[in-house]
Formats: structure tokens, C-alpha cells, sequence
């Protein structure tokens, strides 16, 4: 090659857009370096040429140069990243191809590098934010485990197989049997084989969906106390994130002493009160499913999105923003949820002063899942009306009636299913009036339906206790009164006919 055509590759390899020097490896000095190094590390070539390259590369922050060479010996080649630093002490990342070549017998090794310092710096920022991330997603979970184990309620929880997945104190408490002998196990390894054999027959019929959720009185064997307890079971299945049957979760109320006071004629109003509030609480479990569905699999389906694409590499600041967000807002979704269900429990035995809109907030949304699911339209027209009572009992009542309606309406076969609701003052009392388009009740029942144990679900999903209760709390704790009967009425030039209840509260 002439002496011209050397002139231009060195002036092309001294202008290129890549980092280019060649390191003298006997005395560990830069013997040429483009003016690019020169620009970035902010050194003269006469400067670059007296110093030792340890300098700019700093063995505390990176490989020691002498294993560098040691290695590029044996392998001719190789690809590092490492860190250097300008004359001003400004740190860059440096993603280097460096290939030895002998010249006169002395060596050198040529590396052409790339900055990647923005790229290292983001993937920093990155790994930190995926740290606070999963600390805020690991204190979530921790709050949900403390809500479940402090729960007074006796709750436990199986895989598909009927494996126990574990359980709360409560539940310890009831049984006589700790946690940590249980998991991995059946219900014929805990219990006496006639009340294992009842376990496994309901449990297999909420798998199968056939009765989902569940409730049934059975029996708990007390291995401690060597006692058997008189107990309500209430199961609900749980799902995967492909919508499959997962497991299933119980709760389980110790009606021993109900069952005795059963007995005792005078006493029968706090056992109705008692049984009313298990059967509302086996709704609860329904619209708990119904409600976390949606967050868990979309809280399913962020994790695997952010792990499969760390896999392969492909997690940007975006999409994994995405993920997480996703992630956070289910989370903070499941945790108002809870906080609705536990708040619905709470018994107060103190009027408060409330605006009546506060009763159907809360009630449509422990129920909105389940209405959403349903297609049922909520139609309201709730007037601005204050009132001193109790909060909770007039929420139970509404939401009996309501998920009175819900059963109705999933019975016919309609297109459009509604459930009206309207609240106004009338002659000193808030008048509240919940009608649903699920065709009335049957003439020759509408005036039993009040009575206690009448229903006309099948036995596994009403106790017949919910609507006497209804109007055992209007009458004595909100000194109001509830009547029921049937309405035609016509909604969109189209005519209905449903069950209309119709509240009337002292103000």
C-alpha cells in the first residue's frame, strides 16, 4: 500500500465514531489512541502516551490489567466492559472487542470500544426501580398473610387435589392441629374418616362448580380437646389465571353453641340474627372471588411478562413501568376490597348521623363484580338525604335485597336485566324503593316470604333467614318498616314487571 493510502486509513481510523486505541502491553501504556479517546477522556496524546493505562482504567472499579493480558494471550481475543475515567475523574462504561497483535516481535492490543454509559446507568435506575417495586409488592403480600392469620374467622385454604395449602390461628384454634401438619395433606390424614369422607364429597362438588359457593353443616374433630364441634362450612373456589379451578377457600363458624341455643325458644332472635349473618358472609365469599379475580390474573400475568422478558433480555423502562403499575394498582384493588368486606363485619350499637347515598355505595361495591358479571344494570335515583341510624344493619338489609334480585335476575331468560333503585323524603321518612325486572314473586308466596327458614332457593344456597331478617332490623333496630310486592312499570317504551321492596325510615 503507498505511502498516501496509509495516510487516509490513519485519518479515517483517527475521525471514527468508535473508541480506538492500541495499548503497549510491556509497558502497560497507550500507544495510540483516536480522536475520539483523546476527546472523551479529555487527554493530549502527549499526555496519553506518558500514562499507565491502570490510571484511566482503575483496577479497584475493574479487572486488574495484567489478568486482562493474561487472558488475551491465551484466547488472541475478547470482549470486555469496563469501566474508564477522564482526566476530570467523569466515569464512562465501555463495551470493548480488544485482539492481540505482535508487531517486531512486541505486543499490542488493538481495542475498538463503544460508550454504553447511558444504557448502563438506565439498566441501574431500572434494577433499583424493580427493587422498590417487588419490596412494595412483598409488603402487600405481607399485609394480606396478617389479615388472614389474625382473622378471628377459621379459614383454611387447598390446591385441586385437596391438598391443604395452609390455614389461619383461627383455624389451629378450632381444629387442635398446627399449620405445619397440615400442608401437603388430605382431609383423611387430619380428621376421623366419617368426617373426612363428608369433607371430600363437598369439596369435590365446589371443584366440579357444582356448588360454588358452598355451605353445609357438618362436623370438627378437635384433636387436642378430643371433641367434635358443630360448625358451618362456607367454601368458594379460587382461580388461576387462565380462569381454571385452582383450589378452593373455607371458612368455617363454630355454631356449637348456636345449635343450643337453637334449642332454647327464648333465645331464638339472636340464633336467627347469628345464622343470618353466616348466610351473608357466604355471599361475602362469592363476591371475594368474583372481586380478586380480575387483579390476581392481571398481577399473574405482569410477574410472567416481566420475568419473561428479563429472560430474553428485552425489559425496557416502559414496558416494565407498565408491568408494575399494573401490578401496584391490582394490589391497592385488592386491599380496598378487603378493607370493604372487613368493614361490612363491623358491629356498631351506635346510631351515626350518614347520608343515605353512603349505604349504596358501599353496598354496589361489595356486589359490583358480581352484577358486572351478570350483565344486571343498576339504575338509581338516591336523593340527598341525611340520616341518623345504623349505618351497617341498613347495608345488610340492602344488600339482601339485592342479592335477592341478583338471584332472580340470573334465573330468567332476558336480555336486559335491571335492578332499580331510588331513595326520597316523604312525610318526615326517607323512602327507599328497590324493584328488579325478574317477572315478581308468586302471588300465593308474597306474603310468606318474611317468614323465618322460607325460601325458595335449593337448601345449599338459602337459609330463608336473609328477608326475616331484613325486617327484623328495619322494625327494631331502624324502627322503620319493609313491604314487598309486585310492580309493572314501564322503563325505555318497554314494559316490566319485577318485585318491588320498599323501605320506610324515620328521619
Amino acid at each position: 500500500m503507498t505511502e498516501k493510502g496509509f495516510s487516509i486509513i490513519e485519518e479515517l481510523l483517527f475521525n471514527a465514531n468508535d473508541i480506538v486505541f492500541i495499548t503497549d502491553i510491556e509497558n502497560s501504556t497507550i500507544f495510540y489512541a483516536n480522536k475520539m479517546f483523546l476527546d472523551k477522556f479529555e487527554y493530549s496524546k502527549e499526555e496519553l502516551f506518558k500514562i499507565d493505562i491502570e490510571k484511566i482504567r482503575k483496577p479497584l472499579e475493574n479487572e486488574a490489567f495484567p489478568k486482562l493480558i493474561k487472558q488475551i494471550n491465551k484466547t488472541q481475543e475478547s470482549t470486555t466492559y469496563s469501566k474508564y475515567f477522564s482526566k476530570s475523574g467523569k466515569k464512562y462504561y465501555l463495551e470493548s472487542n480488544n485482539k492481540l497483535q505482535i508487531i517486531n516481535n512486541k505486543k499490542y492490543v488493538i481495542t475498538i470500544a463503544r460508550d454504553i454509559t447511558q444504557k448502563i446507568e438506565k439498566e441501574i435506575v431500572l434494577e433499583d426501580k424493580i427493587k422498590e417495586k417487588i419490596k412494595e409488592i412483598e409488603n402487600q403480600k405481607l399485609f394480606l398473610h396478617t389479615l388472614l392469620e389474625n382473622n378471628p374467622t377459621s379459614i383454611f385454604y387447598k390446591n385441586i387435589e385437596g391438598k391443604y395449602l395452609g390455614c389461619n390461628k383461627a383455624w389451629e384454634k378450632l381444629t387442635g392441629i398446627n399449620a405445619d401438619e397440615i400442608l401437603g395433606k388430605s382431609v383423611y390424614d387430619i380428621a376421623p374418616k366419617d368426617i373426612a369422607q363428608i369433607y371430600h364429597l363437598q369439596d369435590e362438588k365446589v371443584f366440579k362448580l357444582e356448588e360454588n359457593p358452598q355451605v353445609y353443616q357438618s362436623e370438627v374433630f378437635n384433636k387436642s380437646e378430643n371433641k367434635r364441634f358443630n360448625v358451618v362450612f362456607y367454601k368458594s373456589a379460587f382461580f388461576d389465571s387462565n380462569h381454571k379451578v385452582a383450589g378452593l377457600i373455607g371458612v368455617v363458624i363454630d355454631i356449637t353453641d348456636i345449635t343450643i341455643l337453637e334449642k332454647e325458644k327464648e333465645k331464638k332472635e339472636k340464633l336467627l340474627y347469628q345464622q343470618s349473618k353466616m348466610a351473608a358472609m357466604g355471599e361475602m365469599i362469592e363476591n371475594i372471588a368474583h372481586q380478586w379475580r380480575q387483579p390476581l390474573s392481571t398481577m399473574t400475568a405482569s410477574a410472567s411478562g416481566i420475568k419473561m422478558q428479563k429472560e430474553f433480555g428485552i425489559l425496557d423502562e416502559t414496558n416494565l413501568n407498565e408491568f408494575l403499575d399494573a401490578i401496584l394498582e391490582s394490589a391497592k384493588h385488592l386491599s380496598q376490597t378487603i378493607d370493604d368486606f372487613r368493614n361490612f363485619f363491623k358491629y356498631s350499637k351506635n346510631e351515626e348521623n350518614f347520608n343515605i347515598k353512603i349505604v349504596f355505595d358501599k353496598t354496589l361495591s361489595l356486589l359490583s363484580s358480581k352484577l358486572k358479571n351478570r350483565n344486571i344494570k343498576i339504575i338509581k335515583q338516591i336523593e340527598e338525604i341525611n340520616i341518623l341510624a345504623l349505618q351497617n344493619e341498613l347495608i345488610h338489609v340492602v344488600l339482601n335485597i339485592l342479592n335477592n334480585a341478583n338471584d332472580a335476575l340470573e334465573k330468567i331468560n332476558e336480555e336486559e336485566k335491571y335492578i332499580f333503585i331510588s331513595c326520597y323524603k316523604e312525610n318526615n321518612q326517607a323512602i327507599i324503593e328497590i324493584k328488579d325486572n325478574a317477572k315478581g314473586i308468586e302471588e300465593e308466596i308474597l306474603n310468606k316470604i318474611f317468614e323465618p327458614y322460607f325460601t325458595t332457593k335449593h337448601q345449599t344456597n338459602g337459609t330463608g333467614i336473609g328477608l326475616y331478617m331484613s325486617k327484623e332490623i328495619v322494625q327494631k333496630h331502624l324502627y322503620g318498616t319493609i313491604d314487598v310486592q309486585n310492580s309493572t312499570y314501564t322503563y325505555k317504551n318497554k314494559t316490566y314487571t319485577g318485585a318491588k321492596f320498599i323501605i320506610k325510615l324515620p328521619l
